[in-house]
């Protein structure tokens, strides 16, 4: 449960997955161990959802493939060696670690809420109805709105605070390789790859030889996104990535020129 607040995406999503949830463990869940095994995958299932749709979104984002399909310009296979011989990186991290603290405590007390209110909730919910697998739905259906409700008021408890402190959440994405190709750079991880196309518009592109990587920042009213590529040769690789950038900006400037010309 992400302490940074949800977009409306991320609600839709999690509201939707509530009342399915709900309706299987109405028909199928009763009590017992079964209903703890929900609890366990409306978890599990939950978290993927918001980690999958919660990632930010940037202007430039394309698909992994699209962007292979470039000619390779640089590859980077080992980015965590040089990580781990960043000493300023676990600094930065902590205020991360805070971050994902608070999402644990969140965690546990949407447990704790699910263990105290399971009883009461059935009690008094399930017998207003004559059917009974409709009576534990919607059970079911107050139990995880319950939950989701908790889980709100805690982010919205650490984004107030953290807008009191005039802090914004700082977010440090470290793949283990990536790639640059033509076309933009590819980073993999261990679930797969995402892409951004050049000119990478949205991101504020820094080289820090000393620390060895050239990082992509992006920040909204909101939050911090950086991408951090840890490298052997960050000045080489800051090179070829604003060269690209420079080419394609050009490019694009003009076709904008040309089509403002036929339209005229």
């Amino acid at each position: 449960m992400s302490s940074v607040m949800q977009s409306k995406k991320q609600i839709f999503i999690s509201q939707l997955s509530i009342l399915l949830f709900a309706v299987v463990a109405g028909f199928l869940g009763r009590t017992g161990t079964l209903y703890w095994i929900f609890i366990f995958l409306y978890f599990i299932v939950y978290m993927y959802l918001m980690s999958k749709f919660g990632q930010p979104k940037y202007p430039s984002s394309a698909k992994a493939s699209e962007i292979e399909k470039g000619k390779v310009l640089y590859e980077e296979t080992r980015a965590f060696e040089f990580v781990n011989m960043d000493k300023q990186y676990t600094q930065e991290m902590q205020e991360q670690m805070k971050m994902m603290n608070v999402s644990m405590m969140l965690s546990f007390a949407v447990l704790i809420y699910f263990f105290l209110a399971f009883g009461p909730v059935i009690a008094y919910i399930a017998p207003k109805f004559s059917n009974e697998k409709i009576g534990m739905t919607v059970a079911y259906l107050v139990l995880f709105e319950g939950s989701f409700v908790i889980s709100s008021l805690g982010q919205v408890y650490t984004a107030r605070r953290m807008k009191k402190q005039n802090k914004k959440a700082v977010m440090i994405n470290v793949p283990r390789s990536f790639l640059v190709t033509e076309e933009g750079v590819v980073l993999r991880g261990f679930t797969g790859g995402s892409g951004f196309r050049f000119p990478l518009n949205g991101f504020k592109i820094q080289l820090n030889e000393e620390r060895k990587f050239v990082e992509l920042s992006n920040e909204t009213d909101k939050a911090i996104n950086k991408i951090r590529l840890y490298t052997k040769s960050p000045k080489k690789l800051y090179d070829i990535i604003m060269r690209r950038v420079e080419k394609r900006s050009l490019e694009a400037g003009d076709d904008e020129k040309q089509d403002s010309e036929q339209k005229q």
